[in-house]
């Protein structure tokens, strides 16, 4: 399905005959799953009511964590669409979650601060080049010397694998942007970083560290005028 969630992975969807006539087309729990890695509480009334509310909108069902829906043959391409759609509509429902909001909030003004205080004006989702034919938005950029693209490490799961997606990402807009000095900042509260999530960070970035960690902030801002 030409679907993804909000982190980019594409949605995947498991088929399975039931009945010679019968499909069971589901989710395999994949998106409820991901919701909870977010910090989302799926039980508060609110949410329980948006996920019956999209559940009947896209005329599937939910079970012990699975989004499913029973299908006859022959299989409609449209209805297993509509599934896709619902599927990453629930997925959507991560933007309710008012305590990472909150948290990167705080991350955005931590930053500000040391910019507006470091007398440095500043771009806020900056689209820079990462291809020929492709770009991406840093949460900060400032133009001096050497410009600097910051960015908020936002997630709490796969930090591996999100870390390998920058790496990747960092690389070529090194190469696209000449002189671009890539800053990483994360919670140090909320975030654990592993080895491998920081040698990445750490080889590709000008500076690896907590948003809270303001001197070394300072420095590495100062260094690159």
């Amino acid at each position: 399905m030409p679907v993804s969630y909000p982190d980019g992975w594409q949605v995947v969807l498991e088929l399975q005959r039931v009945t010679p006539n019968t499909w069971l087309l589901s989710d395999r729990g994949q998106t409820l799953n991901w919701l909870i890695g977010q910090g989302l509480n799926l039980q508060t009334e609110a949410m329980q009511s948006h996920l019956k509310r999209l559940c009947n909108e896209h005329s599937f069902q939910m079970n012990e964590g699975v989004l499913f829906r029973h299908m006859s043959w022959p299989l409609a391409a449209d209805d297993m669409h509509v599934f896709a759609e619902g599927v990453a509509a629930i997925s959507r429902l991560d933007f309710f979650n008012e305590h990472r909001v909150l948290e990167e909030d705080v991350a955005r003004h931590a930053v500000q601060r040391i910019l507006q205080d470091a007398h440095l004006s500043h771009q806020r989702n900056r689209k820079l080049a990462i291809t020929p034919e492709r770009s991406i938005a840093v949460d900060f950029y400032v133009e001096q010397k050497r410009p600097a693209a910051i960015q908020i490490l936002k997630t709490k799961t796969d930090l591996a694998g999100t870390m390998e997606k920058w790496g990747f990402r960092w690389r070529e807009l090194k190469r696209l942007n000449l002189g671009l000095a890539p800053i990483m900042l994360f919670d140090r509260n909320t975030q654990t970083i592993d080895a491998y999530s920081r040698h990445i960070a750490q080889t590709e970035c000008e500076l690896f560290c907590g948003f809270d960690e303001t001197d070394r902030i300072h420095s590495t801002l100062r260094a690159l005028q």
